[in-house]
């Protein structure tokens, strides 16, 4: 599709309609997450949760489809700001982003720029912040890339390592949870948004009739998991949300509408856990996921071709389409 539906999630988590007197209170106090354990600032979560569909830090540099965060990160620290005027820079081009005003040409030239949004309050300070203090996760190839570019020499990349030492085994298992979601996630919305590039959105719909199972599998078989997208308004009917999950989908429901950042839910069994994660809904789902009226006529005749059955449309933005149902042995 156009240049500019590669940047579309990283705006979800790049967009904020705060001004520079709530700067004050961008960072947000870490809290207890269970006795003596504390947990991860919360940019962590929203980068690895959303931006890494797009900004993966393990696509190879021929497969990207949007810069690393961590070349975001170099390109927006060469000048040398200050904390604050690094998260105001961030949060400056994505309130007004137009190319004249982008800290990395190179990309967009190559990705195009991104189209103005507006998200949830906060979450672009907390990623810029926690992208200023803590060091990221790196392409393999960045390095290079960095010393032949702008960078002109040796990369090294500024903030602190964060710390998984000491968590309970509840912490593990839900960071176990979100990575394999956002492992699935992100393959999925890469080989999607990279057939929607080269095809455009109906032959993207062909490909996820076909693939987007396959896909899902194969994360499974790596983490040697079960993992699954349920919905109570299911497009395909093998992703049929029972009573319960419905009750569970409920829940994210509620947090989201009411502007919380959503938890997971964890079910511990004897010798597993099932780990659930809502899947929230932004600019680029409402091609094949929005109000009918709005779609494109043939958007529509191919989904009710391939989905006769069809429940998942009539969304809007920052709604909980399902979730993530995953299992893994203890």
């Amino acid at each position: 599709m156009q240049n500019s539906v590669v940047y579309l999630l990283l705006i979800l988590v790049l967009g904020s309609c705060l001004r520079d007197e709530k700067l004050s209170a961008v960072y947000v106090p870490i809290q207890e997450k269970a006795a003596g354990n504390l947990q991860e600032h919360p940019g962590k979560e929203l980068m690895e949760t959303q931006c890494y569909v797009c900004h993966s830090p393990t696509a190879a540099m021929d497969e990207m489809i949007a810069p690393p965060m961590a070349a975001i990160k170099a390109h927006y620290l060469l000048d040398q700001p200050s904390k604050g005027e690094f998260i105001k820079a961030i949060v400056s081009f994505v309130e007004d982003p137009f190319a004249g005003k982008a800290k990395i040409p190179g990309a967009v030239a190559r990705f195009g720029t991104m189209p103005l949004q507006n998200f949830p309050e906060n979450s672009v300070e907390q990623i810029a912040e926690y992208l200023y203090d803590h060091q990221v996760e790196e392409p393999e190839w960045f390095a290079e890339h960095w010393k032949a570019g702008p960078g002109k020499g040796i990369y090294r990349q500024q903030g602190r390592r964060s710390n998984a030492q000491g968590q309970s085994s509840r912490t593990q298992y839900e960071e176990k949870g979100i990575k394999i979601a956002m492992e699935a996630h992100q393959l999925l919305g890469q080989n999607l948004m990279r057939e929607i590039q080269k095809n455009g959105t109906l032959e993207a719909l062909e490909f996820c009739n076909l693939q987007a199972i396959p896909l899902t599998d194969s994360v499974a078989n790596k983490f040697d998991a079960s993992v699954q997208r349920v919905s109570d308004r299911n497009r395909n009917p093998v992703n049929s949300a029972n009573s319960e999950e419905k009750a569970i989908i409920e829940v994210f429901k509620r947090e989201i509408s009411a502007g919380k950042d959503p938890q997971p839910v964890l079910k511990m069994k004897r010798d597993s856990v099932e780990f659930y994660y809502p899947l929230v809904t932004n600019t680029l789902c409402l091609q094949c996921h929005g109000k009918q009226e709005e779609m494109e006529f043939a958007v529509k005749e191919k989904i009710l071709k391939l989905y006769p059955q069809d429940k998942a449309t009539g969304y809007s933005e920052n709604e909980v389409r399902g979730i993530w149902k995953i299992a893994f042995k203890k």
